[in-house]
């Protein structure tokens, strides 16, 4: 297998280093901005890669979803199998190039794209070939959980703990796309497409961290009681469900001993049962290793990740499967409210923010 990557970035340089000691596999040409371009196998131009006849699969590691769409439907429709760990990405385009490789007759996989080092997505594709998955989620994303894990075992401010994720790089410099959910809610959104062969794009439920704080973590504490912010999907009575909210766990529960950056992935299988994995979410080589895991899987013949005949959908949040008594406090108050829907919490949250209440609120398990 010969291939080429797209960035050289942490993940990319990862990457790289990896597929030297791969059995089977050559790394070619490296695309990079012109004024990084110093070394003999790297190129500026994503036409050197998609023309070269010695390159037969790309490994795209840039991040974001333009131009990296793009370079993706170039590489596919020139015959060429494409990896990815850019969630973004198979958010927004997972369908269309995944139509694109079925077109060509080449692999699209991008197990790396959620979990970072753990097979969460990798696993769910194979089993779900002979189970049925019910449901799936976890602590997905590595920079709230280090937050939460600084606010609740020592103390710290939300800004001195999210400061200190920055300096250790766990945090980028505009932390929103973590502290706010939303990469945890493109994971789910990967989950599904792979479990449910739905990816949904509308009526998606969506709640951060950025709201927690030193009160709320005191008062939890005292009820024995940890937050984690978790997202999760599955099949419900009104269809597709698929969400992220903080949860506050019992301190025995699983998910309290996930700590610091660490993930912890799960699915739920009709014969399988519970399934759940932890360990590294993001850095070089845990998702670098995830690449190649695809890269591996491409030389035995896995051609997509995806669900058969992945649709486009619209979550539905409020089943029965999607009913929960929620700690609310609103301008410093606590209450615990009966079960509701997310998606009715979720509006009534919004309701009471619009009409100026600081609200915090978390499913309460």
């Amino acid at each position: 297998m010969n291939i080429s990557i797209l960035g050289f970035g942490t993940v990319g340089r990862g990457v790289y280093e990896m597929i030297q000691a791969a059995p089977g596999m050559e790394a070619r040409k490296v695309l990079v901005l012109p004024q990084e371009c110093t070394e003999s196998f790297m190129v500026t131009s994503i036409d050197e890669i998609t023309s070269d006849a010695g390159t037969d699969t790309v490994v795209e590691c840039m991040g974001g979803i333009h131009p990296a769409y793009e370079f993706a439907s170039a590489s596919l429709k020139a015959g060429k199998s494409f990896v990815t760990s850019n969630k973004a990405l198979v958010a927004n385009f997972g369908i269309e190039l995944q139509a694109l490789a079925e077109e060509k007759g080449v692999s699209f996989l991008f197990s790396a794209a959620c979990g970072g080092g753990i097979p969460v997505l990798h696993n769910i594709s194979v089993a779900s070939q002979t189970d049925s998955i019910l449901k799936c989620g976890g602590i997905l994303n590595g920079t709230t959980n280090f937050i939460l894990t600084k606010m609740q075992g020592e103390g710290k401010s939300y800004q001195d703990a999210l400061f200190e994720a920055q300096k250790l790089g766990y945090a980028e410099k505009d932390p929103s796309a973590d502290v706010s959910g939303l990469d945890t809610l493109r994971k789910v959104m990967l989950l599904s497409s792979v479990s449910f062969s739905v990816l949904p794009a509308e009526g998606l439920c969506r709640e951060g961290i950025e709201n927690f704080t030193s009160s709320v973590a005191d008062y939890l504490s005292d009820e024995g009681r940890t937050l984690r912010l978790m997202g999760e999907c599955g099949k419900g009575e009104k269809g597709i469900y698929a969400y992220v909210e903080p949860v506050a766990v019992k301190k025995t529960d699983v998910e309290a001993s996930i700590s610091s950056n660490i993930n912890y992935a799960w699915y739920l299988g009709e014969n399988s049962g519970l399934i759940g994995l932890s360990g590294q979410g993001a850095g070089r080589y845990p998702t670098a290793s995830a690449v190649l895991r695809d890269l591996s899987a491409i030389m035995e013949g896995k051609k997509s990740m995806l669900g058969k005949d992945c649709v486009r959908g619209v979550a539905d949040n409020s089943g029965k499967e999607c009913r929960h008594t929620y700690l609310l406090c609103c301008d410093g108050r606590f209450e615990k409210t009966p079960e509701l829907s997310v998606s009715d919490m979720h509006e009534m949250v919004r309701s009471m923010r619009e009409k100026g209440s600081r609200v915090f609120f978390a499913q309460y398990r």
